[in-house]
């Protein structure tokens, strides 16, 4: 169907358009309209991407000349999928009311995800892929085999090189659509896939490709400014950042680096006529490309010339190597030393400033080597034609660590504490802890025309302009037009005994706490049809509420009326039990399953209809505030943001509980119930803190309700949606 946002003709892929859909499409036209960022919030299962999509792309069509490209940025490899085929849809539909756009939209990941190899793909270790990749697709690897028959090559990335120049016809390609379209012409689809990324008028792919400022220069140069970035999901963009700027090192990293140091050494010291000769061209090209920056900075009119390129101390082969190894035994000198701190002491602070002091006085450092050792480092590979360089990951993670103590004063902290790695206390951590969120998003913020940070749980929306600080244009949070009340919020505050339900700290092991949650979830068990999803603050407390409920034998008696399955810190295995889940749910068998918040079955995974008609947030899913990490953080929004510590451990509590409750809704016509079971949920500083949608439904006789009560509630919801629904026409426009 074709409707109209303000003045803008878009084709929507539905026969109807829902109220919120087409208010998110009108903030999303005012936002490029203002060449301006955005935060929008609307309620999942509500058809956002297929809305998003459908207006960015009609603006696309009609304005060519103010946005070029759609960059849309997601978590997981199954969403790109997922956002791909949906373009797809969007696509067709475009195509059938007549519409000639000849976009052309591809999928970009590693590649281990797109590799196609028969024997690559055979590799028993996955991790491995890219690394045998790189061996068989090198630019020396390639030369080396005209003279040398025996070298190991990819046929695909022969036929990449070959073909180098083909043209691809306008469409979307998802990674399937790659992989196949590289198996019939023999072209390696990884390498293809980055080609078309500087042609593509719509580029799916993860969030840190965008993050990281090196792999967002494989974007077009020239249109970047008239892009629009799309980061779904951003309710946690903020750890994502901070993430991506953190670097950890430990004993067993360091000796590693200093083995690859050794390696590196030795390469260097064989007597081959040709590596020496590439040495002695790599040299001279790092003075040439000195040269050259001088002479454009000279043109553009600046008087004083700042050091450029690599310094000098570093630009010959060995003196580089013995550079690193001083910092690594810096590095070392300062583990082993504060290790000694850490059996008297908890955790070892030190500013970057003092640290950065303290290693180069040890070492005889310079800032700018260690600023410039990371590059150096890639080159020197490069020149010494290493293509295993996963084998140097432990090297690089110094260079890392290195490079943005000295970048960086404010934002950082070097912590030193204990690593408790299988019950090992004895392991020390050693973390260059990033606080700052803003320093990744900066890049993004100033770069591009457009960024829409969007999800269904990300109230407060006034915490992300000040944690990423910029200032959107459009701020909006989008409520749900329900002619029914499909989803039934319940906060249960106590046991029908009088018990009071938390997870707090000084509750953890009151038993009488742990057993009346298990008699609650026993009860959900029997009243709740089909998949009970129940989510828990971390996995050390889901195995000390377990060993209650075994010993009291609640599993035991949960697994008559449901199968149950528990989520674990294995991806592969968790992935299993998932499917085990929905399979029980398929039979009428029932599943319950318990998770974590903040866990894979929080963040990526949707249960809609019978696969989630419950979701039970067990326990208050706080941070840590007591973890070193999270204090220093806490204390830098205080001094920058100026956002208490109270307010960022709520806000972020409260969005990982909507993040798990927000499982249950993929749609209009699904229903299901969202259970908050603590205390604190009833805090009027917590209910303001839960999106306009949730909160629209959550009546005030079911805030602060026993557990018996709440079973009533179930029962009487459960009652109410097994009756005949059509949605009423004033939900949506034909």
């Amino acid at each position: 169907m074709k409707i109209f946002i303000e003045e803008l003709e878009v084709i929507f892929p539905y026969q109807f358009v829902y109220n919120e859909q087409e208010v998110y499409m009108t903030k999303l036209k005012q936002t490029l309209d203002q060449t301006g960022h955005a935060i929008l919030e609307m309620p999942t299962g509500t058809g956002k991407t297929v809305s998003l999509l459908a207006l960015i792309l009609a603006y696309l069509s009609k304005y060519p000349d103010r946005v070029k490209k759609l960059v849309y940025c997601t978590r997981t490899v199954v969403e790109m999928e997922k956002t791909l085929q949906e373009v797809k849809f969007v696509m067709k539909a475009r195509q059938q009311e007549g519409a000639q756009d000849n976009f052309l939209a591809v999928g970009l990941t590693s590649r281990r995800n797109l590799c196609i190899h028969p024997e690559i793909l055979a590799m028993k270790e996955r991790d491995k892929v890219d690394s045998e990749c790189r061996k068989r697709t090198a630019e020396w690897v390639i030369n080396n085999r005209k003279y040398d028959n025996s070298i190991q090559t990819c046929d695909y990335f022969l036929g990449y090189q070959n073909q180098e120049n083909f043209e691809m016809p306008p469409g979307v390609y998802s990674l399937d659509d790659l992989r196949e379209h590289g198996a019939e012409t023999v072209i390696c689809p990884y390498f293809m896939a980055r080609k078309l990324v500087g042609k593509a008028n719509i580029i799916v792919y993860n969030y840190l490709y965008l993050i990281d400022p090196n792999v967002a220069s494989q974007l077009a140069k020239e249109h970047q400014k008239e892009s629009v970035v799309v980061f779904d999901e951003a309710h946690n963009i903020d750890d994502v950042c901070i993430e991506a700027f953190t670097v950890r090192l430990n004993k067993p990293i360091l000796l590693d680096a200093v083995e690859n140091l050794n390696g590196i050494e030795n390469k260097l010291s064989q007597s081959e006529s040709d590596i020496q000769q590439r040495l002695a061209q790599e040299y001279q090209k790092l003075i040439e490309n000195l040269e050259e920056k001088q002479q454009v900075m000279q043109a553009e009119g600046v008087e004083k010339l700042k050091k450029v390129g690599i310094p000098p101390q570093i630009r010959q082969a060995k003196h580089f190597i013995d550079f690193m190894k001083r910092v690594v035994f810096s590095l070392k000198k300062k583990l082993q030393d504060n290790s000694q701190v850490l059996k008297e002491k908890h955790f070892v602070l030190y500013s970057t400033k003092q640290f950065a002091e303290d290693i180069l006085k040890e070492g005889s450092l310079d800032r700018d080597s260690l600023k410039s050792c990371g590059e150096r480092l890639q080159m020197l590979l490069n020149t010494l034609q290493i293509s295993e360089i996963d084998r140097f990951t432990s090297l690089g993670h110094v260079t890392q660590f290195v490079g943005l103590l000295v970048q960086y004063t404010e934002g950082f902290k070097v912590i030193f504490q204990t690593n408790v790695v299988d019950g090992n206390y004895n392991e020390k951590l050693m973390t260059l802890a990033c606080f700052d969120s803003s320093l990744a998003m900066k890049y993004i913020f100033t770069t591009f025309q457009s960024v829409i940070l969007t999800s269904g749980t990300m109230s407060p929306l006034d915490m992300y302009p000040r944690m990423l600080d910029f200032k959107p244009v459009v701020c909006c949070s989008i409520d749900i037009d329900l002619a029914r009340n499909s989803i039934q919020p319940l906060i249960v505050t106590m046991a029908e005994d009088g018990t009071e339900l938390t997870s707090e700290f000084t509750m953890r092991n009151n038993e009488d706490v742990s057993r009346n949650y298990g008699n609650f979830l026993l009860e959900l068990s029997e009243n709740v049809p089909d998949g009970l999803i129940v989510f828990m603050p971390s996995y050390s407390r889901m195995e000390e509420w377990a060993r209650v409920w075994e010993k009291d034998r609640f599993l035991e008696q949960i697994a008559k009326n449901k199968l149950l399955f528990i989520e674990s810190k294995d991806v592969a295995e968790t992935s299993l039990k998932i499917a085990q889940f929905r399979n029980a749910c398929d039979v009428g068998r029932g599943g319950a399953l318990f998770s974590i918040a903040r866990g894979k079955i929080a963040e990526g995974i949707d249960f809609e209809q019978h696969y989630g008609r419950c979701v039970a947030v067990v326990g208050f899913p706080a941070l840590n505030s007591k973890d070193i990490l999270i204090l220093e953080r806490c204390s830098f929004l205080q001094e920058k943001f100026q956002i208490t510590k109270n307010d960022f451990i709520e806000f972020d509590a409260m969005r990982q509980t909507c993040q798990c409750l927000g499982r249950v809704m993929r749609g209009k016509m699904d229903y299901g119930i969202m259970i908050m079971c603590d205390k604190r949920f009833a805090q009027k500083s917590k209910l303001n803190k839960m999106p306009k949608w949730i909160a629209k439904q959550l009546e005030p006789e079911c805030v602060n309700i026993t557990s018996e009560t709440a079973i009533g509630y179930v029962r009487q919801f459960f009652r109410k949606m097994a009756q005949k629904f059509v949605i009423p026409e004033t939900s949506y426009k034909k």
